[in-house]
Parts: structure tokens; C-alpha cells; sequence
């Protein structure tokens, strides 16, 4: 067990050496202790990242609450190199915390750039897996890092000991900025959001329900309504792009294939080579070289390493920006399925995002909207529906649309009576939506609670 002093310590892998103490909780996540209280999980949204663990016990009559309160302590994640930058995530159907890693690295070749802005980031990685932090000796294996990851696998999420929690990074569900992703009821599919700007929407299909070792990644390719930029009116239909089906088994030993990289030596997969393998996977000229290209690999990386790039390579959108929260009412999602999954009155799954502008307003590709209130944000509604045995979604459609936005302001440059920036979300068991700012384009964030007119 590696136990800080306080809460939002992070510690080295050797779990000793004191790194950070951590400023940035995210994502809460509750899990039962198999009692009458709850364990509650804790992201601590840095790099390195973490989470903490608390307990919390006896709960009293009336407004008394839970009487026992015990800070457990922080996460042991050096058994997967260590996590990064842990931002919002969800609980799985059968009671794991997922926690999303948000890599904020587009480019590969920058995590071996000592010129790059951001070079302190990896360095900090060095740091903590105890190797030479100006690069004269092992780099950390950027392949490692970009994940979502599972705490508790084999139900030890609830373990009384925090030292048996197990850990297991999902690599088949693709390596990008994650935001967060959520498992749909068919405990199969898993649709994943991707922070940044011009980036992409996931979806993977497990082979078998409960299990995410092996299956298929897809993305989305969307058809914005013809004639139609009116970020209120606007929607998407959307069309899911295979990327590729793969063991967990095999990617991890692709990925073990980079841990010979370092900072005069760099290893990594090329913006070529993930040309070449789309070209040999679509037996098309991309790059206009006159000839289509053999495939680099024996085997489907691009897909699940260079995740985004791949998409977009294979034809899908990749134009969002600042995706955020994705979120169900379980409940709610679980009495639609079970009860055959009918079209009509069912549950909705929603996105934000924290911004329109910029890749979804340039009168370019799939997505142009009118970008004037882009700062301020959306989010997106979409109805679940059963296809092929699994859930699925079809068509993203705007639920609440912020702004205006007043570029001359100040301060509270986007109106206050109106979403700003929303980032988490949650959906109650009535249906009502839960949404978490975070914005400076309002003097103080809030979280608003949306009555969806289409429940």
C-alpha cells in the first residue's frame, strides 16, 4: 500500500519518496463496502495522478450521517507504471471504478522532445518510476500512459485491505485524452469521450458481457443536419467506423515493444506508419504517393496506441472539441434493456462539451456550426437503442446549448443564466441532469440541474 501523509499525496513507485501533494480532485466514485457504508474513491487529477480511498461507516439516525470516516489512504498504482492525469470517470456495472488517464500529448514524438512545453510532464513520469529525469538513462514507455483504467478488477474494489485493490489499464478501449467512458447495460458496450480539440468519439463492443479483454474499437463519423448550423438545431447523425478487433493479451505485448525508448533513442509509432496501415487496412492511396502501402505491423496497434490519429486516418470525425462528461442513470438505462429494449420512452445517454468553437466552427469537414457562442459550451442528447443483440447510439442532438457569449465582458462573459463550459455530469434517477461547470468564463461555477423536455 502506498499511503501519503495526507490526501492528494503522490508518491513514487518505490512508495517512499514524496512527489506532489495534488490540488486537483476530480471524479468520486462509490463503491459498498458490503455493509451499511461505502468506500469512496477519489481521482486526484495530476501527473503523475492518483486516487484515494476513504471509508465511510455507522450511519446514524436522522441527520446525524455516517459516524465513521476513515481516510484509507492513496492508491498503489505502480503495478502499471504508474497513472496519469486522472480526470472524471464511472462505475462499472458490477462496482469498479473506472478512472480515466487525459493525455494530453496529440503528438507521440513530443513525449521525447526536450523542447516541447509540456516536457516537464513526462519528466515527472521519470521521477516517479526512479529513472534519470534529464534523460540520460530509461524513458518512461509512452504507450503506458492514455488509458482507462479499472480499479478493483476480481471485486477487490471493496476489499477491506486497500493494499489487495487490483489495477488493469484497458488498453483495447484506446489510448487518447480521456475524459471518462461509460458501460452501457449490455455490460458490452462502452462509449468514450476525448478531451481536446479536434477529437474523436469512441465506442467498443466487448466479445463477451463483463468482459474487457478482448473486442472491437470503433469511431464515429457524423453527418451534421444539411443546411443547418444553428448549434441548437444542429444534429449529428452517426455512422461507427471499425478500427480494428483485439486481445488485451497482445496489445499489451505491442506495447512492451516501446519500452526500449529513450530520450536519444525514441520509439515510438509514426505518423507514416499509421498512414501505411490505414492505407493497407483500406487498400487506398492516402498520402497521394501513387501506390498503396504494406502494412507496417502484423498486427492492429495503430488502433489502439495511436487511437485518434487512426480514426481519423480510417474516415472518421475528428472535429469535437473539449469533450466531456459521458453519463447514464443506470436505473434508468437498466429498466429499458431489461425490459426488451423497445423504442419510445427510454433512457438517454448525454455528452458535454465544455466548447463549440474553433474545430466545430471553421467551415470545415463534417462539423460547422456557428461557433459565436462556442465558448460556452453544449451538451449533447442521445437515445439509446439496441442494435445487433448490444446498445447503441445513432444521432447526437442538442439538449441545452450555452451563452450568449459577450466577447467585450470582463468577466461572465457567458450569460449567467445559462450553462458555462459544462464539464461532469450526472443523471438522477429521475431523469434530470446533473451539470458540473467548470469555466472562467463565469465569475463563480456552479451546477445546474437540467429538465430535459424530451423525458
Amino acid at each position: 500500500m502506498v499511503d501519503g501523509n495526507e490526501m492528494g499525496d503522490i508518491l513514487a513507485a518505490d512508495g517512499t519518496t514524496l512527489i506532489k501533494s495534488s490540488n486537483d480532485p476530480d471524479f468520486n466514485g462509490v463503491i459498498s463496502d458490503g455493509g451499511t457504508g461505502f468506500y469512496l474513491y477519489t481521482n486526484w487529477e495530476d501527473r503523475p495522478g492518483s486516487m484515494s480511498r476513504m471509508n465511510l461507516s455507522n450511519l446514524g439516525a436522522g441527520e446525524t450521517g455516517y459516524q465513521n470516516i476513515s481516510l484509507e489512504g492513496m492508491l498503489d498504482f505502480s503495478s502499471v507504471d504508474g497513472t496519469w492525469v486522472n480526470c472524471f470517470g464511472t462505475v462499472s456495472p458490477w462496482g469498479t471504478p473506472l478512472t480515466a488517464e487525459e493525455l494530453y500529448f496529440d503528438d507521440t514524438a513530443d513525449w521525447f522532445d526536450e523542447s516541447y512545453q509540456y516536457f516537464s510532464n513526462p519528466q515527472s513520469l521519470a521521477q516517479y518510476l526512479g529513472y534519470p529525469t534529464d534523460g540520460s538513462g530509461a524513458w518512461p514507455n509512452p504507450y503506458k500512459y492514455g488509458y482507462i483504467v479499472e480499479v478493483g478488477t476480481s471485486s477487490t474494489a471493496a476489499d477491506p485491505a486497500l493494499a489487495n485493490v487490483e489495477l488493469n489499464k484497458l488498453e483495447l478501449q484506446g489510448r487518447f485524452s480521456h475524459e471518462n467512458s461509460v458501460v452501457m447495460p449490455d455490460q458490452k458496450t462502452v462509449f468514450l469521450s476525448d478531451d481536446g480539440t479536434g477529437v474523436v468519439f469512441f465506442k467498443f463492443v466487448a466479445d463477451a458481457a463483463g468482459d474487457m479483454s478482448s473486442g472491437t474499437l470503433y469511431a464515429a463519423k457524423v453527418t451534421q443536419t444539411n443546411g443547418v448550423s444553428d448549434p441548437s438545431e444542429a444534429a449529428f447523425a452517426i455512422e461507427w467506423i471499425e478500427l480494428a478487433h483485439g486481445a488485451e493479451a497482445d496489445i499489451e505485448a505491442a506495447i512492451a515493444e516501446y519500452d526500449v525508448g529513450t530520450l536519444a533513442s525514441p520509439s515510438y509509432i509514426t505518423d507514416q506508419q499509421i498512414n501505411d496501415w490505414a492505407e493497407a487496412k483500406l487498400s487506398q492511396d492516402l498520402d497521394g504517393s501513387g501506390s498503396v502501402a504494406a502494412d507496417p505491423f502484423t498486427d492492429d496497434r495503430p488502433a489502439f496506441l495511436e487511437s485518434r490519429k487512426a480514426a481519423v486516418a480510417l474516415g472518421a470525425t475528428g472535429e469535437f472539441r473539449k469533450m466531456e462528461g459521458v453519463v447514464i442513470n443506470y436505473g434508468l438505462a437498466d429498466n429499458w434493456w431489461n425490459a426488451g429494449a423497445a423504442d419510445g420512452d427510454q433512457a438517454y445517454m448525454y455528452m458535454a462539451m465544455s466548447s463549440f468553437d474553433k474545430t466545430m466552427a471553421d467551415d470545415e469537414g463534417d462539423i460547422q456550426l456557428d461557433g459565436t457562442h462556442g465558448p460556452c459550451g453544449v451538451v449533447y442528447r442521445m437515445t439509446l437503442k439496441e442494435n445487433a443483440g448490444n446498445v447503441d447510439v445513432d444521432t447526437m442532438v442538442p439538449a441545452i446549448v450555452g451563452g450568449p457569449y459577450y466577447s467585450d465582458r470582463d468577466v461572465n462573459e457567458c450569460s449567467v443564466n445559462n450553462i458555462s463550459n459544462p464539464d461532469n455530469l450526472a443523471v438522477m434517477d429521475d431523469g434530470r441532469l446533473l451539470i458540473g461547470e467548470d469555466t472562467g468564463n463565469h465569475e463563480n461555477n456552479v451546477i445546474w440541474v437540467y429538465e430535459d423536455p424530451a423525458l
